[in-house]
C-alpha cells in the first residue's frame, strides 16, 4: 500500500520530520515501510511555447522546421509530428532539458543536434516523453491549449500541470490492522508516535437525509452487518481535478473519471470501500444475500465468475449486480451516460468476506480491507464524504440516504493496571505517558486512579484490541521497543521435566531398545488410503479439509494403522523386507458442536507399529524361520509397554469380536481391555488378514498394533520409587505341569497361582512349556509353570514349600474342574 506524505500532512503536521525518520518510526511501531519513493515531474526545464511558423525541411519530406515563441525569444526546432498546426501551444524542451526516451522510458538530457543538416534548437514534446498519461487520446505532440486556458508563454510546464514533488511510502500493513490501510489510520499512528495533534473529525449529517425512494435489505446477516446507499441525481461524468488525480497516482491508482476517482479517493482516505451503481439499472431495490446454486456473475473485467454458497452478492429482485465487498458487476456499472448514482457503503464481516473473495478467485483493494476488518462506525461518514465530493466535483444533487442494519459494535472497556506494565515490559513507563499514548491512538479514558485506568476501545481497533495485554502492547510499540532495556530474570529457576514427558521418553527408549525404528507420517489422509488397507472410518466424525488439493489429503486421520501399513508397503516395495517400526501420533474425531472456546474435535494420542521380517543381525545369528516375529512377539512388545507404565495388571488381552477389524486375521488378533467399573477397549494387535496380505503382494507376515496412549497416560500412577533390601536367603523354584481345557488362558492360571501363595513368599511365576499332541486328548493342552518362592526372614524348608504347592494344586482344581497334574 502506498501513502502520500503530502496527503498525510493534511491530517498531521510532519513538516519538521524527515521522510527517513517517519519510515523508521513507522517500521519500529509495527507498520513496515518497504520503500521510500520520491515523486514529481519526470522532466525538467520544459516551457510553454506557441507554434508561430511551420516550414518544410529542405532535406526531408516528412520533417518540418517549426518556429516557436517562448514570449521573450523564438527558437527553431526540427519536428516530424503530423498533428502540429500554427497557433498551437505546446511543451518545448531546450538544450539541457531532461525528458524520457519513448522506447526505454529512461530519462536523458538534450544535447545540440543537427537533423538532416539542419540544427535543431530543442524539441517539441509528446505526453510519453514527459511521462504524462491520458493527457490526450491522439499520438504526437501534446497540445496544451486543448486542455488548459490562459496559458502564459515561457512558463514552466510543471507549474501549469500543477505537478509537485511528493514522498510516497510503500507500507505493508499486518493482517490484524485494517485501520492502517487508510491515510487517516496512518496519520493517527504518526500523531501518536510524534505526539502531534490529529486534524480529523468524521463528517456527520446535519439534517434528516432518509428517503423511501429506494429499498435495501440484508438477507445474510452473517456476511453483512450494515448496508447503506447514498442516492445522487443529475451527476455529470467528467475527469476529476488535477489534485485528486495527483494523489491517486501517487498512491498507485489510475485516474478514470470523477465518480470512480471519488470512490477510490475515499477508499484511500477513510479506509472504507465504496461502490457506485447506475441507479437507473437497479429498479429501486437492493439486497445482500448468498449466491444461489450454479449462479454466475459477469464482473467489471468482463469475466464470468461462478459463485457458490460462500459468495455474498448484492442483488436486485431480478439479478445480482455486485460481489459484496469484492468486485462490481458489468450490468450496473457507471458509464458516460449515467445521470443518477446509488453509492454503496457497507460493513462486510472479515471472515465471510475472505471466503467470498476466495470463492470467485479474486482479491481486490476492497476485499483486502474488509478481510482485515474496517471501522464500522466510519462507514456512514465515508459515505457522506463521498457524497460531498460528488456534489463538489460532479455537480450532483443529493437525493437521500437509505440504510439498514446496525453500524455499531458492542463497546469494549479495558482496565489497565500500571503495575502490570512494569511487570510485562521490565521497565518503568510513567502512568501519564501511558495515558497520553493511548489517548493519541484514539482510546477514550473513562476514569483513573493511582493504580489503574479504564479505557474504551475505539471502533477502528475492536478487531485486535480487547485485553489488558493488548493495551500494554500498544504502549510499548509507540513508546519504542528500542527504549526498553533488556534485563535478565532475577531468579534462576531449574527447569523441570513433566512426568508425562519422562514417560514418553521411556516409551521411545523401550521401543528403540527392542529394535524398532520411529516413523513419522502425515496426519492428513484420504479415503483411498483407508480403502487400500481395508480400514474403516466414521465419516460423521471425520475432520475434513474444506478445499483439499488432492483426494489423498481430504481429512485428519482417525487411525494411524493405514499410515503405518503404507510405510511397510513402500519399504517392502523398495527391497527393505526387515522392518520393525512404531509411531506416536494423534488421531482426530469431531464428536460435538464447536463454539468460540471449543473446536468440537477430540484429539487422541496413539502409539502404533508394525513388525515384519527379521531384525537380528544376520552376520551374527543364523537366520531361520523361527527368528521371524509372530503373534506372541508382538504381544510381548505390548506387555513390555504395559509393564513400563505399571498397567500390566489392569489390561487384559481378549479375542477381537468377529467383523470389528476386517484388516486383521480373525484367528490371530486380540484387543486390549482396561479393567474397571466399565471396562473399555484401549487398543488391539494382530496379524494382517491373508486377503490383505495377498492384495498388497506381501511375501511375509506383517503384525500391527495400535493403542490409545492418551488413556494409558491418564491411568498411570505417579509414585516415588521405593527400594527394599535384598533377601539374604535363597530362592526356591518348583515346576508344576497340568492338563487343562484348551480355552483356559495363561492369565487365568497365573491369577490363581498368585492368590494361592502367601504374599510374603511369592516371588513370581513363568510359563515355560505348552504341549498339545500325543497322549493329550483333543480339546486339551499341557501347561508347565515354574513357581518361585523366597522368604526374606529365613531359608524356606521343604515342608513350607510343599504347603504352598498343595495350596496351588487345590485352588487350581477348584477353579478349573477338568484338570489333571503331571509332576
Amino acid at each position: 500500500m502506498k501513502i502520500s506524505l503530502e496527503w498525510l500532512n493534511e491530517y498531521v503536521d510532519l513538516t519538521d520530520v524527515t521522510p527517513e525518520q517517519i519510515a523508521h518510526e513507522l517500521t519500529m511501531s509495527g507498520l513496515e515501510v518497504e520503500e521510500i519513493e520520491k515523486t514529481g515531474p519526470k522532466f525538467s526545464n520544459i516551457k510553454v511555447a506557441q507554434i508561430k511558423l511551420i516550414d518544410q525541411h529542405p532535406n526531408a519530406d516528412k520533417l518540418h522546421l517549426v518556429t516557436v515563441d517562448l514570449g521573450n525569444e523564438t527558437k527553431t526546432v526540427v519536428c516530424g509530428a503530423q498533428n502540429i498546426q500554427e497557433g498551437q501551444i505546446i511543451p518545448y524542451a531546450s538544450v539541457g532539458s531532461k525528458v524520457l526516451d519513448r522506447k526505454t522510458g529512461e530519462q536523458f538530457e538534450l544535447t545540440p543536434a543537427k537533423i538532416r543538416g539542419v540544427e535543431s534548437q530543442g524539441m517539441l514534446c509528446s505526453q510519453d516523453e514527459l511521462g504524462l498519461e491520458n493527457m490526450q487520446e491522439e499520438d504526437g505532440i501534446l497540445i496544451l491549449n486543448r486542455i488548459y486556458k490562459d496559458l502564459k508563454l515561457g512558463e514552466q510546464l510543471e507549474k501549469v500541470l500543477d505537478i509537485e514533488e511528493d514522498i510516497v511510502f510503500d507500507v505493508a500493513p499486518t493482517a490484524n490492522r485494517g485501520d492502517e490501510m487508510s491515510i487517516i489510520g496512518v496519520a493517527r499512528e504518526l500523531s501518536a508516535i510524534f505526539n502531534k495533534k490529529l486534524k480529523f473529525s468524521p463528517l456527520q449529517s446535519t439534517q434528516d437525509t432518509s428517503t423511501d425512494k429506494f429499498k435495501v435489505e440484508i438477507l445474510d446477516e452473517e456476511g453483512c452487518k450494515y448496508y447503506s446507499l447514498g442516492l445522487l441525481k443529475d451527476v455529470v461524468i467528467k475527469p476529476s481535478p488535477d489534485w485528486m488525480q495527483r494523489r491517486l497516482t501517487a498512491c498507485g491508482i489510475r485516474a478514470i473519471n470523477n465518480v470512480v476517482d471519488i470512490t477510490n479517493y475515499v477508499l484511500l482516505e477513510y479506509g472504507c470501500p465504496l461502490h457506485a451503481f447506475d441507479k437507473d439499472k437497479l429498479n429501486g431495490y437492493l439486497c445482500v444475500r448468498r449466491a444461489f446454486e450454479g449462479e454466475t456473475i459477469v464482473t467489471l473485467d468482463e469475466v464470468e465468475r461462478k459463485t457458490n454458497s460462500d459468495t455474498v452478492l448484492i442483488a436486485t429482485k431480478e439479478q445480482s449486480v455486485c460481489i459484496g465487498g469484492v468486485f462490481g458487476s458489468a450490468n450496473s456499472e457507471v458509464d458516460n451516460n449515467t445521470k443518477n448514482i446509488a453509492l454503496e457503503a457497507a460493513y462486510f464481516t472479515p471472515a465471510q468476506n475472505r471466503r467470498s473473495a476466495r470463492s470467485v478467485g479474486y482479491r481486490s483493494e476492497a476485499s483486502a480491507r474488509f478481510e482485515r476488518g474496517i471501522d464500522i462506525e466510519m462507514v456512514k461518514p465515508a459515505l457522506l464524504r463521498a457524497m460531498q465530493l460528488m456534489v463538489d466535483l460532479a455537480e450532483a444533487k443529493v437525493d437521500g440516504i437509505v440504510e439498514t442494519g446496525n453500524n455499531k459494535l458492542p463497546e469494549i472497556d479495558i482496565t489497565l493496571r500500571f503495575a502490570q506494565i512494569k511487570r510485562i515490559l521490565g521497565t518503568e513507563i510513567p502512568a501519564e505517558k501511558c495515558i497520553e499514548i493511548l489517548g493519541n491512538l484514539g482510546f477514550e479514558l473513562l476514569g483513573k486512579n493511582e493504580i489503574a485506568a479504564k479505557f474504551k476501545v475505539p471502533s477502528f481497533r475492536m478487531v485486535d484490541v480487547y485485553r489488558e495485554i493488548d493495551l500494554i502492547e500498544e504502549i510499548s510499540r509507540i513508546y519504542g521497543f528500542d527504549k526498553i532495556s533488556p534485563t535478565l530474570p532475577k531468579n534462576n529457576q531449574t527447569p523441570e521435566i513433566r512426568e508425562e514427558n519422562k514417560i514418553l521418553k521411556n516409551i521411545h527408549n523401550m521401543f528403540l531398545g527392542n529394535g524398532f525404528l520411529e516413523a513419522m507420517t502425515s496426519s492428513l489422509v484420504g479415503e483411498p488410503l483407508y480403502k487400500e488397507f481395508s480400514v474403516n472410518y466414521d465419516d460423521n466424525q471425520a475432520v475434513k479439509v474444506c478445499n483439499p488439493q488432492s483426494e489423498e489429503h481430504t481429512m485428519l486421520r482417525q487411525s494411524v494403522i493405514p499410515s503405518i501399513l503404507n510405510v511397510v508397503k513402500n519399504n517392502i516395495a523398495n527391497g527393505q523386507k526387515n522392518l520393525w517400526i512404531y509411531e506416536i501420533g494423534r488421531t482426530y474425531f469431531k464428536d460435538h458442536e464447536s463454539n468460540e472456546q471449543d473446536s468440537g474435535v477430540t484429539e487422541k494420542r496413539m502409539v502404533a507399529g508394525a513388525l515384519t521380517g527379521c531384525i537380528d543381525n544376520e552376520k551374527w545369528t543364523l537366520k531361520s524361520k523361527h527368528s521371524e516375529p509372530d503373534f506372541f512377539v508382538a504381544k510381548g512388545i505390548i506387555q513390555n509397554l504395559l509393564a513400563l507404565l505399571g498397567l500390566e495388571n489392569r489390561i487384559q488381552f481378549r479375542p477381537c469380536e468377529k467383523g470389528t477389524k476386517e484388516f486383521l486375521h480373525p484367528g490371530k488378533c486380540a484387543k486390549l481391555v482396561m479393567l474397571g467399573k466399565q471396562p473399555i477397549e484401549v487398543g488391539f494387535l494382530g496379524e494382517i488378514h491373508p486377503i490383505l496380505k495377498d492384495k498388497q503382494k506381501f511375501q511375509q507376515n506383517v503384525y500391527v498394533f495400535e493403542i490409545d496412549l492418551e488413556t494409558l497416560l491418564k491411568s498411570v500412577h505417579h509414585s516415588t520409587v521405593k527400594y527394599k533390601k535384598l533377601s539374604l536367603f535363597p530362592e526356591v523354584q518348583r515346576d508344576l505341569a497340568f492338563i487343562v481345557p484348551e480355552n483356559v488362558s495363561h492369565e487365568d492360571i497365573a491369577k490363581v497361582i498368585k492368590k494361592s501363595v502367601k504374599s510374603n513368599l511369592f516371588n513370581g511365576e513363568e510359563l515355560f512349556d505348552i504341549y498339545q499332541g500325543e497322549h493329550i486328548k483333543d480339546g486339551y493342552k499341557s501347561m508347565a509353570f515354574r513357581i518361585k518362592m523366597q522368604d526374606s526372614e529365613a531359608t524356606l524348608t521343604d515342608e513350607a514349600v510343599e504347603e504352598q504347592m498343595t495350596s496351588i494344586r487345590n485352588n487350581l482344581k477348584k477353579s478349573f474342574a477338568e484338570l489333571s497334574f503331571r509332576e
